[in-house]
């Protein structure tokens, strides 16, 4: 039978934070590339009635354009699933023109430990 190349780094469960979270399913070093997910990046009309539906807490902000009109983007995959931290031992880097998020290790993480992001300037808008 054919093996994985790479097991995943991540696997979501019961977060004491919000409901679910997102979890290394082994040692993870600083600096290693978690993942790379798939962004739908919306346009702005779409970002401001998204504001107003429970998706709002699952979307990543990408860029706001002249008049200040953000849009947001909806990432595929387990990054939805990270909770927020100011003390965050991940980061996450997004790409519109690639339409992708990476997750970044920001420290060391151990197994069975969640894996929490900065919401940076959002977090009160989305907590």
């Amino acid at each position: 039978m054919p093996q994985s190349a790479q097991a995943s780094f991540v696997e979501v469960k019961d977060s004491p934070f919000h409901g679910r979270g997102l979890f290394a399913a082994r040692a993870i070093v600083p600096g290693t590339v978690i993942a790379v997910y798939p962004l739908l990046v919306l346009s702005t009309e779409d970002t401001a009635t998204v504001r107003s539906t429970l998706l709002h807490h699952y979307v990543f902000y990408v860029d706001e354009n002249a008049e200040g009109e953000m849009r947001a983007a909806v990432a595929f995959g387990e990054i939805s699933m990270c909770n927020h931290s100011r003390e965050a031992n991940a980061d996450f880097t997004i790409d519109a023109s690639a339409r992708t998020v990476t997750l970044t290790a920001r420290q060391a993480i151990a197994p069975d430990d969640e894996i929490l992001i900065d919401y940076e300037e959002f977090a009160d808008e989305i907590i």
